[in-house]
């Protein structure tokens, strides 16, 4: 056989591009060479998806938080669109990021557990599949299970960026990926009928040893850095993995720069995920009198935190928040210097929020209060010059169709809209749904989960069978009580059981779900 005749596919020329050096793709004035997408004249933008995991809408000032906490999103506002009660589909990373690169919601996608996979059924029916092979298509993740959804569907990713690209160090065998179809199989077996929790992906005696590897590198490099994070670096602590804010956002700004136009490129950041560790700039920037709204312990938050300890928590997520938004403040000049903020869209959002309340510390819970599922969405589209605010509940499913508008691609088969601004509707009548079910069999009827139907003004929370808290609803008016303090359950008998009616027909689309064939 000839081997010298083998053709080279466009992906293995894509990654042959990645290894080249960035001179190599900019001038020395930092100005971008023409590529081959303006030599042949094609004129379709650029999509540059930035999802910031863990990151509160609650918290950003854009959006009236009191603390001044994004103000460079601020001024990205001001040349955007700027959804104010976007929802993500659960408050963690797999269901969450599940839902949006497939637009679907939790009950048709099946990715529940941490670990979890896209259903087969679904394999196809993916952000970088639909958006087509017209577009030079990059995917990154710092957050290692959302590199598990990437890796279910890197046969629609021209470039798979591995997890520690941009890390200062790491001690991850298996980073990235699970390395064959086979093992996705074996993996999504075991999460469908076995799994429960457990902290990372990977070999139970490779991860005692990433561990004791990581900890001592950990150690020497916090040594090198102490002065600049006093609190420690940046870093995944479950999943040994340490960097630098300004490093990641370098190495971004020099991968958008090596993609041929038009570019579809995600990057999933893992900051302002905890640990908290900013840069000495923004340590104590918070250290005010200011109190968040003190909220009783939640009966599904035994042995909760203090509010004491919440509120030392909160302030150094804010402050991490800060030093996040000063980083997209250096990624915004560079899109803005070299041009990109003409000829592209740039989408800033968030796969769930973060609690610091009812004794709550984090989102690992079976609670879908705001904090935890209102997070931020701004699209600027290619010369936008003003702002424009959208006040209508919207969901993360809706950004895979209106991309596939925007790009001119058929839409079909989501469950998503086209959001406001881009053709779509204003809609304050249409139910916006999030749940979590991390341990509720993917293939047997809901039961061991929590749901939240927003719909017009109004909240509507379900829990399963939860011990002490069985088959429990909520109700709030989110324009009158934003802070979910006075639940109106029993008190509005009438609409609560209108809305549990609506809520519970659609859990129906769960319970017929059927396990598909192997």
């Amino acid at each position: 056989m000839n081997t010298m005749n083998k053709q080279i596919t466009r992906r293995d020329f894509l990654k042959f591009l990645s290894t080249l050096p960035l001179f190599f793709f900019v001038k020395p004035d930092g100005m971008r060479l023409i590529d081959r997408a303006d030599q042949v004249g094609n004129e379709r933008a650029n999509i540059f998806v930035f999802l910031f995991d863990t990151f509160s809408a609650q918290h950003i000032s854009l959006y009236g938080y009191s603390r001044e906490t994004t103000p460079n999103l601020t001024r990205f506002a001001e040349r955007a669109n700027v959804y104010h009660r976007h929802y993500a589909s659960s408050n963690f990373t797999t269901t969450g990021t599940a839902s949006l690169l497939t637009g679907n919601l939790p009950w048709t996608h099946r990715a529940l557990g941490h670990a979890g996979l896209v259903s087969k059924e679904l394999l196809n029916m993916n952000l970088f599949h639909l958006i087509g092979d017209s577009y030079n298509r990059v995917g990154f993740s710092q957050n290692l299970w959302a590199d598990i959804l990437l890796e279910q569907f890197e046969k629609s990713i021209d470039q798979h960026l591995n997890p520690t690209d941009f890390s200062l160090i790491s001690s991850v065998t298996y980073a990235n990926h699970l390395n064959s179809h086979i093992s996705l199989e074996i993996f999504r077996e075991f999460d469908d009928f076995l799994l429960q929790n457990f902290d990372k992906p990977g070999s139970l005696i490779f991860s005692f040893l990433e561990d004791f590897d990581f900890a001592l590198k950990y150690k020497k490099t916090w040594d090198m850095f102490a002065d600049q994070y006093p609190r420690g670096i940046p870093n995944l602590p479950k999943y040994n993995i340490a960097f630098l804010l300004e490093q990641v956002f370098d190495g971004i700004m020099a991968q958008i720069t090596q993609i041929a136009k038009p570019a579809f490129a995600y990057f999933h950041l893992y900051s302002p995920h905890e640990p908290y560790h900013p840069h000495r700039d923004f340590v104590g920037i918070f250290d005010d009198d200011w109190k968040p709204t003190s909220k009783k312990p939640h009966p599904l938050v035994p042995n909760g935190f203090p509010d004491e300890a919440l509120i030392i928590l909160r302030r150094q997520y804010d402050e991490y928040i800060a030093n996040v938004d000063a980083e997209f403040g250096r990624l915004l000049d560079f899109l803005d210097s070299t041009g990109y903020l003409e000829n592209s869209y740039i989408v800033l959002t968030s796969d769930h929020g973060q609690a610091f309340e009812r004794g709550l510390h984090g989102h690992t819970t079976e609670l879908l209060y705001e904090p935890l599922i209102k997070v931020p969405l701004l699209i600027s589209s290619p010369s936008q010059k003003e702002r424009k605010d959208f006040h209508v509940p919207t969901s993360c499913i809706d950004l895979l169709p209106t991309l596939l508008k925007i790009s001119d691609q058929s839409i079909n088969g989501c469950e998503g809209l086209v959001l406001p601004g881009f053709g779509g509707q204003e809609n304050e009548d249409r139910p916006i749904f999030s749940m979590v079910a991390k341990t509720n069999p993917v293939y047997a009827p809901l039961t061991k989960a929590t749901v939240a139907m927003i719909k017009g003004d109004y909240k509507l929370i379900w829990y399963g069978d939860y011990p002490d808290y069985r088959n429990v609803y909520e109700l709030y008016n989110l324009e009158d009580d934003p802070e979910e303090m006075n639940d109106l359950y029993d008190s509005r008998s009438s609409l609560s059981q209108f809305l549990q009616k609506e809520l519970q027909g659609n859990l129906e689309k769960f319970d017929k779900y059927k396990r598909p064939n192997s």
